[in-house]
């Protein structure tokens, strides 16, 4: 087929399954009477302005901490060589990796009433009754998100700051340039498109957070993703809902383009990574103590409330102090868990396992056929459109497709729906990269001796693709594993993933549960990890 045809019936399969949904929000809040002077005067309310202040507040704070911290950590890694720095870089990206379920519970275990932090606080102080209070409210909801994007800044600075050549800053030295100077005239020009990319990504991330805000913040503290939950689900104002979604819609234009441009200029400026010297306690005695340190704190606040919800799985009650024991893996399957959950464990590992292995496997196919065909190409305008959904609020998404065809399909498609419009945009940029770097040589001279289409796949273009499919396949069943939104919002309480069980235990104060049931997540999490390591290379051509 023409490539001139294809892209007509591309289109309309994009926007049907896409962006329909999303249109249908903007219909409902523009289309109506007096439909512009209720967003005029909505703008300018109270209540408006709050959202919007918080929101933007906490999402500016989550970027500038997150890229802070990841500043000292990111030179190490991308300036130096030293044993171990692979494994480091790969454990040290993991909470990103988490869904934000389990980051709340990590970040619940050690920094909660009872958690790790305020047990150290009273053994270092005795008697001053020192304790972090803030987890449930602004300074917990910030502190979280800068644990969730901390390591993946750190990572993907670092890898930047990786392909500079090290002459740029050799010749400034040479030319009488101190260090200082060498960097604020030559390295930070080169990082800060990375940097701009990153400040905007990890902004965008905690704009559109909502697991976090939900849970950390109740009602109390609400952001735009949260105020639409409340307005649809629970007060069932649906003009309302359309309205804050459209706001949010437009708001996020701007952060989008700002996004794009930045991702352009890093894109551009990628390179080739130099050989790095050996950092060696004998010749930077400094650099190699403050690293260590730099590196034990940052393996203590964003690893080990990771490995503390294993630790507190196996603990009576799940206390620090109490004794240690299996029971709390045995009232997982007991009726306290049914009770609080709502479905049995089994019930909810099949119902989780069902979806994400469909929405994967649905997705994978529908990626890997569109970058079969578009793999003679190079990235253009339409795969923008592809990526798009990135940007685009899941809520607001899910609330569309409730609004568009919510009477005619059953919960479950609505959330497989979701789900796909989720995970798409990330399969088809591992898939599209592969596809199109595999080249078509080895297919042609296959093709030349004698070997059918069917064979041509299964003997040749599949074993190349191995690697990118397993990891693009991981993809799609993490996302759909870590989503809460698109459950609760279409659910409709009939579905109960390891998300909502893990989300709905916190809510019931059941934390024994909680952790142990956190614990299977993670441990399936990490599987699912090791198999997305495996296919990152395919990532290279995203900034």
């Amino acid at each position: 087929m023409n490539t001139n045809k294809q892209r007509p019936f591309l289109f309309f399969v994009l926007v049907s399954l896409f962006y329909l949904p999303v249109l249908s929000v903007l219909s409902r809040a523009f289309l109506r009477k007096n439909a512009l002077t209720e967003i005029l005067s909505f703008l300018g309310s109270d209540l408006f302005i709050k959202v919007l202040t918080f929101t933007t507040k906490q999402a500016l704070l989550s970027a500038l901490f997150s890229l802070f911290l990841a500043l000292p950590g990111a030179y190490f890694f991308g300036r130096y060589h030293f044993p171990g720095k692979r494994l480091l870089r790969s454990i040290m990206v993991l909470p990103f990796m988490l869904p934000g379920i389990l980051a709340v519970l990590s970040m619940v275990v050690f920094y909660g009433r009872n958690g790790a932090f305020n047990q150290l606080l009273s053994q270092l102080f005795p008697g001053k009754k020192l304790a972090f209070s803030g987890l449930y409210g602004f300074k917990g909801i910030v502190l979280t998100h800068v644990f969730y994007n901390f390591s993946f800044c750190l990572r993907m600075l670092g890898e930047r700051w990786e392909r500079l050549s090290p002459k740029l800053e050799e010749a400034s030295i040479t030319l009488g340039a101190g260090k200082l100077e060498t960097w604020w005239r030559v390295t930070f020009p080169l990082l800060l498109p990375t940097i701009g990319y990153l400040f905007t990504l990890v902004f965008l991330y905690s704009f559109l957070s909502f697991t976090v805000v939900l849970v950390l913040g109740g009602y109390l503290y609400q952001t735009f993703e949260v105020l639409i939950y409340i307005e649809y689900n629970h007060k069932l104002n649906f003009d309302r809902a359309s309205l804050l979604a459209t706001c949010q819609l437009l708001l996020l234009a701007g952060v989008l383009s700002l996004q794009s441009w930045t991702g352009r200029i890093a894109q551009r400026q990628t390179g080739v990574a130099s050989p790095l010297p050996t950092l060696k306690l004998k010749k930077q005695p400094q650099a190699v103590l403050f690293f260590l340190l730099y590196l034990a704190l940052a393996l203590i606040f964003f690893i080990l409330p990771v490995l503390l919800v294993l630790i507190r799985s196996f603990k009576s009650r799940g206390l620090p102090t109490g004794a240690w024991t299996i029971n709390n893996y045995r009232l997982l399957l007991g009726e306290g868990f049914r009770f609080a959950a709502g479905k049995r464990l089994v019930t909810v590992l099949l119902t989780s396992v069902t979806l994400s292995g469909t929405v994967a496997l649905i997705t994978l196919v529908l990626a890997y056929l569109l970058a079969r065909k578009r793999r003679r190409l190079r990235w253009d305008t339409f795969d923008l459109w592809l990526q798009l959904p990135m940007g685009i609020s899941f809520l607001t998404f899910s609330f569309g497709l409730m609004n568009l065809t919510g009477r005619f399909l059953p919960s479950s498609v609505l959330v497989l729906w979701a789900q796909i419009f989720l995970a798409f945009p990330l399969v088809y940029s591992i898939l599209r990269t592969a596809r199109r770097e595999m080249g078509e040589e080895l297919l042609e001279a296959a093709g030349l001796l004698g070997a059918s289409g069917y064979e041509l796949f299964m003997t040749v273009e599949l074993p190349l693709m191995r690697k990118a499919l397993g990891s693009a396949f991981a993809y799609g069943i993490a996302l759909s594993l870590g989503d809460l939104a698109a459950v609760l919002t279409l659910g409709q309480g009939k579905l109960v993933t390891l998300s909502v069980a893990v989300y709905r235990l916190i809510g019931h104060y059941h934390f024994p549960l909680a952790t142990a049931l956190g614990t299977v997540f993670i441990l399936l999490s990490v599987l699912l990890f090791s198999l997305i390591e495996g296919g990152n290379c395919y990532l290279k051509e995203l900034p």
